[in-house]
């Protein structure tokens, strides 16, 4: 099935998780008694402005490639919408100019409701009224090698692949940490739910394929 992060060659999203964390660093260690830094690290959003996520995963749909399950199914992610990262940044500014217990600290932000992959994907899908006629398991491994000949294969032909390495990546990674020390500290609570997080953005979606065909 097609993912939303499937684009990046593995070397590229290596290279942008190292940037990321130099980034971090920095900002952590330029924290002192006259200025006064936190981190913040959003899991996957979702909400305006989405353009690789919940569209690719509509897409799916189309490419009749709603059936088949990578890997056990069982990985957990956890998306917030973009509004609940607005929140996050506000009540961090807000701590860093009072009480300062955020100073020289990293937030994991999300909406603390940790949800499978796959009942993600089935989520949206049944938003566009789409249920998969059946299911096809298949072996994280088996799928992995099947990336790579789809990859030598267009690196041939000059074509597009859905599947890739990094597509099966994205499909059996967890993307879920535990976000109990924003919720202590920075008093952050996901003011957009889950439910409603994907209702939403499957909105958004229509709207912009939409604007996009006319």
């Amino acid at each position: 099935m097609g993912l939303p992060f499937a684009k990046k060659s593995k070397s590229k999203q290596i290279a942008d998780k190292r940037k990321q964390a130099a980034a971090e660093a920095l900002v952590l260690e330029a924290n002192s008694n006259e200025l006064a830094t936190c981190a913040l690290r959003p899991s996957v959003l979702c909400g305006e402005g989405d353009y690789q996520l919940v569209p690719a995963i509509h897409a799916c749909i189309d490419k009749y490639e709603t059936p088949f399950i990578i890997g056990d199914g069982e990985n957990l992610w956890d998306v917030t919408h973009v509004s609940n990262i607005a929140d996050a940044h506000v009540l961090a500014m807000e701590n860093l100019v009072t009480s300062r217990t955020a100073a020289g600290e990293a937030f994991f932000i999300q909406n603390n409701e940790p949800i499978t992959f796959r009942d993600f994907c089935l989520t949206i899908w049944g938003h566009f009224g789409h249920t998969p006629p059946f299911e096809i398991r298949i072996p994280e491994g088996l799928a992995y090698f099947a990336g790579l000949v789809c990859e030598m294969v267009t690196w041939i032909t000059g074509g597009t692949t859905t599947l890739s390495r990094g597509s099966v990546r994205d499909a059996c990674a967890v993307r879920y940490a535990n976000g109990d020390k924003a919720k202590m500290i920075l008093g952050y609570d996901a003011r957009i739910g889950m439910d409603e997080a994907i209702r939403l953005s499957c909105e958004v979606s229509q709207i912009q394929e939409t604007e996009m065909i006319e």
